[in-house]
């Protein structure tokens, strides 16, 4: 109703003389939604306006332009209502911002404060390390330091101590952001060149491991022995232990082969940090649930700025832009469900610290949906079972695709171990082969109806059996709850084709 047009037609039509109403509407609407003083000043005067015009004589010798100018009046004095509500809600909205702001900078504040105190504490942790390595190397073999060890990702954290006591495993596990795994305290010497940590038991990779946490913690690389075990010894073979070590844990799915030998290439790859010819490397997880020193983030901004134009601010500091920017590189590489999450030594890591170009993103996995069989008839029957194991096939083809990119960058060694976990996959399809298909199609040609029952009732056998492995397959329900994001929808397509040959048998078998 606030609208300049309109009154422009009712004063031209009654010869009104205009006493501004027609540049206070012109202003008004030409004012911006935020604009909420100015909007409240202009339509106050437009209601102030059109109530005087109602009473010159022009105006009360037309009842419909008395008519018009009482409804814009009372359309100003709605309008003024509106704006005001606006205008508080917007007050509002800025304060809470203002609010958030300020919370945010006291919360990014005390996290700097905190870091800074850990950095200190870290440094401290670090000339004690120093001092206790070289105390050891000087002790005299029949008076041996002890040592104390906290199992963390994607390294141990070490400390060693005259006496080990309560108050070092306190420091240990806040040195491992919350830690409590700890092997039993041991003796720690300088023998033969090396500084030996006694252990009851060899624990693959340990001494490797250590090795890698004196180096990141101090920047020098000391000649470890843990158990038994050199870590020069267990260089060469550190990413075959990761892929040896993924079989131990029972991978017999895309999800459950990917998974363990993701957890073991972590612990693989930590000692070995990746870095590439300008020097990119990280000693600890960068992005989302990561340390985040300020060193680490800002070599990763400056990789992805120079790998993948992330055009970042090179601040140290992994707010929301860098996170985001870790995903999307992460896409590219082919993670379709990215972390965000650089760990030392992993395929993020390793992309980043590699000298090739980036390629174009893979497409994503397209699983087929789960088909519609209709009603159960025997001479349909033998092609329900081929439709569905076409489906199969092409769904557990797309889970391996997404697998694979999810881990093309790992270590040559993991992905073999991956690709000889994904074959575990194929067993389905063996176990579901096309003998029911075949018995199926028996059933049906056969040339009496005694032949008929006897083919309906091996049948009806092979498909209680199938049932049975559909139930009870741990890896369908695995290949279904994939990580992946790849809908395969195995038992559904299982159930719901078994059923409809079950029908199938059951109607033919009545019919006869």
């Amino acid at each position: 109703m606030i609208d300049p047009k309109a009154w422009k037609a009712v004063s031209a039509k009654y010869k009104i003389k205009d006493n501004g109403l027609d540049k206070a509407l012109t202003g008004y609407n030409n004012l911006d939604e935020d604009a909420h003083d100015d909007r409240l000043k202009a339509v106050s005067a437009i209601g102030q306006l059109a109530n005087a015009l109602k009473k010159a004589k022009e105006v009360l010798t037309s009842p419909e332009a008395v008519k018009f100018l009482a409804t814009l009046s009372g359309a100003a004095d709605k309008e003024k209502g509106e704006v005001l509500k606006r205008k508080q809600a917007a007050e509002k909205n800025a304060a809470a911002a203002a609010k958030a702001q300020d919370e945010k900078k006291r919360s990014q504040d005390a996290a700097d404060d905190s870091n800074a105190k850990d950095e200190k504490q870290e440094g401290g942790f670090k000339a004690l390390t120093l001092s206790m390595l070289q105390k050891v190397k000087g002790a005299k073999p029949d008076a041996p330091y002890q040592y104390l060890l906290c199992e963390a990702k994607p390294l141990p954290f070490v400390l060693i101590a005259k006496q080990i006591n309560a108050s070092h495993r306190k420091m240990l596990e806040k040195l491992s952001g919350g830690s409590k795994r700890f092997l039993k305290p041991g003796a720690v010497t300088f023998e033969d060149g090396h500084y030996c940590f006694e252990s009851e038991k060899d624990i693959p990779g340990a001494a490797r491991r250590v090795q890698g946490f004196f180096k990141n913690l101090t920047g020098k690389k000391f000649p470890v022995m843990f158990g038994s075990q050199k870590a020069s010894d267990e260089e060469e073979g550190a990413a075959k232990e990761g892929a040896e070590g993924s079989k131990g844990k029972g991978a017999e799915t895309a999800a459950g082969a990917a998974g363990a030998v993701g957890a073991e290439a972590g612990a693989a790859g930590a000692t070995a940090p990746a870095a590439s010819k300008g020097g990119f490397s990280i000693s600890a997880s960068v992005g989302q649930g990561g340390k985040n020193k300020q060193e680490d983030v800002q070599a990763v901004q400056t990789a992805l700025n120079a790998k993948a134009k992330a055009g970042l601010t090179v601040d140290g500091k992994c707010g929301a832009k860098t996170i985001a920017a870790i995903k999307a590189f992460q896409q590219t590489l082919g993670k379709f469900k990215p972390d965000g999450l650089i760990e030392v030594g992993r395929g993020t890591a390793r992309a980043l610290a590699g000298s090739a170009p980036m390629g174009p993103p893979p497409t994503p996995p397209k699983p087929v949906p789960p088909p519609s069989f209709g009603k159960g008839v025997l001479d349909k029957a033998p092609d329900v079972w081929h439709t569905t194991r076409g489906v199969l096939e092409t769904n557990i083809g797309e889970l391996k695709k997404a697998v694979r990119s999810e881990y093309a960058s790992e270590h040559p060694t993991l992905l073999k171990d991956i690709e000889n976990n994904l074959k575990k996959l194929d067993g389905i399809l063996d176990k579901l082969d096309t003998k029911l298909a075949d018995s199926l199609a028996k059933a049906n040609a056969a040339p009496n109806a005694a032949a008929r029952q006897s083919a309906l009732a091996e049948c009806k056998a092979m498909v209680t059996k199938h049932i049975m492995y559909v139930k009870s397959e741990p890896l369908i329900a695995h290949i279904d709850n994939n990580p992946f994001g790849v809908q395969t929808n195995c038992k559904r397509v299982l159930t719901d084709c078994l059923t409809n040959v079950a029908e199938a048998i059951s109607a033919r078998a009545k019919a006869a």
